[in-house]
């Protein structure tokens, strides 16, 4: 079960979960409406102050009547995730939901294992492409999903809550999925979830008795958003730590001339921030430049529309890993092993710092460090080291988060 691969655990301790806010407002509650009203849920979320990455569904809990609509909208910054409803869904999350937190936090019971392992993943667990029953819509009757296979493509069916797999796919960005609920759906709750960061990201759809009243689309949807902007606020030290080059707790960074590609808080487990900090640094002929990646980034240099993507679409319009923007390119590439890859658990001490690869680059063509995914914080943040052989100002991004834009001044 892979619930961390592509979460920052970034020196957390703990486990934080966060409730929808409670709505107050009378004028946010009436009986049930003349006729079924459409409902926004956001996936992941945005922050105009600073480019980060939610790995959560704002609101989580979004209460409904039978013949409602749900729009999930994805609004976040290139975090590959899916919203997968279900009987197989439903099941493991009912009973991750019974786990004591230490469960949650160490190994699951191998009960849980094998109902996780009845849901297909997003992208492979070594190299190779993404999982096409995963990433593509999917939508059964009944049965198991296949493991790895594109399921047949067939209309988008109204979602009854008997359905053993309902699957939006890899979102793009902006992209909408609507799941128009079935007016025969009996009350009940329904779980999603984001089949990549798996039980760590989920979220309910309560349909109620006709006879009760539900918040109104605009009350939950402004909750949802109450819990973001906490979490915003949270983050905010972390974000101007990073922008001078420093982590958000006390420690010793090596290298003089160095980057962070991503960074965190301890009192926050459902946000990464995606941004290079400092944003531009200034070296001479000959110097070098250090990354110590947190999180799943790439350092790539002189992208375009063909590798500046990790998410492709085939001519078919299936949806695949784009090798280009994901695999290194004169570059070295991150090892297979060195040590780093932290887990969710507490934290046993500060992370160590090393360079796990090295190059030099006289700034032609394409440069793609490759998606360093198993970098995440104790014991080691792996070191991406760059040796600049001639003058001039560099920019690059990395292909898995938009807008996560940095600059190299050589001369």
């Amino acid at each position: 079960m892979r619930v961390t691969r592509w979460r920052v655990v970034f020196w957390r301790l703990g486990f934080v979960a966060f409730g929808v806010a409670a709505v107050a407002l009378l004028g946010a509650f009436g009986g049930h409406a003349s006729g079924a009203q459409s409902f926004t849920v956001n996936v992941d979320g945005k922050n105009s102050k600073a480019n980060e990455a939610f790995i959560a569904y704002y609101p989580s809990t979004i209460r409904v009547h039978a013949g409602d609509t749900v729009v999930f909208h994805m609004v976040g910054n290139g975090e590959p995730h899916t919203v997968t409803l279900g009987t197989l869904t439903n099941n493991v999350l009912a009973a991750f939901d019974k786990l004591t937190p230490k469960q949650k936090q160490g190994q699951p019971p191998k009960s849980l294992l094998r109902l996780d392992a009845n849901v297909p993943q997003l992208l492979p667990q070594g190299p190779g492409d993404a999982v096409q029953s995963g990433a593509n819509p999917c939508f059964l009757a009944s049965g198991p999903a296949p493991a790895r296979a594109a399921c047949a493509k067939t209309a988008q069916p109204d979602f009854t809550g008997t359905q053993s797999y309902y699957n939006s796919g890899w979102l793009a960005s902006k992209q909408k999925f609507t799941v128009h609920l079935s007016s025969s759906i009996s009350p009940g709750t329904y779980r999603f979830m984001c089949l990549l960061h798996r039980e760590g990201m989920t979220g309910k759809i309560v349909v109620v008795p006709s006879a009760q009243s539900v918040p109104s689309p605009s009350a939950q949807y402004a909750a949802g958003q109450k819990v973001l902007q906490g979490i915003e606020a949270k983050l905010a030290p972390a974000v101007a730590a990073l922008r001078v080059g420093k982590a958000p707790i006390p420690v010793s960074i090596p290298a003089k001339s160095h980057i962070l590609a991503g960074s965190g808080s301890n009192s926050v487990q459902e946000a990464e921030i995606s941004e290079f900090g400092p944003k531009v640094v200034k070296i001479p002929v000959g110097g070098s430049v250090t990354w110590y990646l947190i999180g799943p980034h790439s350092i790539t240099f002189n992208s375009n529309s063909s590798n500046n993507d990790i998410r492709a679409v085939a001519p078919d319009g299936s949806v695949h890993i784009n090798v280009k923007a994901v695999a290194p390119v004169n570059s070295p590439g991150e090892p297979r092993s060195s040590g780093g890859g932290g887990g969710g658990g507490p934290s046993k001490g500060p992370p160590k710092f090393k360079v796990v690869a090295s190059t030099s680059w006289n700034g032609v063509g394409f440069h793609n460090s490759g998606v360093f995914a198993n970098s995440f914080g104790p014991p080691l943040i792996e070191g991406y080291k760059i040796t600049f052989t001639r003058a001039g100002k560099y920019k690059y991004i990395c292909t898995v988060h938009d807008d996560m834009k940095g600059e190299v001044d050589v001369g």
